[in-house]
């Protein structure tokens, strides 16, 4: 089992505010949250191609549609 590092991040408060809000609706705690977003950061980190990312979002969109919503890199 991996030991757990803690970390110190600066945020505006505006986005730390959102951010707690939407970890609430979803029943998460803002560490549970942070660790969900840094996984999904890492995985797309490593798939780019918005058609990769079909599974690990949960929509009734169309891959093609979805790409309208992703702003180019």
């Amino acid at each position: 089992m991996s030991t757990a590092s803690a970390i110190y991040v600066r945020v505006p408060q505006e986005l730390l505010k959102e951010f707690d809000r939407v970890a609430q609706e979803h029943g998460l705690s803002r560490s549970e949250a942070i660790r969900e977003a840094m996984k999904l950061f890492i995985y797309y980190s490593k798939a780019p191609d918005v058609k990769k990312l079909r599974g690990i979002i949960e929509t009734k969109v169309e891959a093609d549609e979805l790409d309208k919503f992703i702003l180019p890199g």
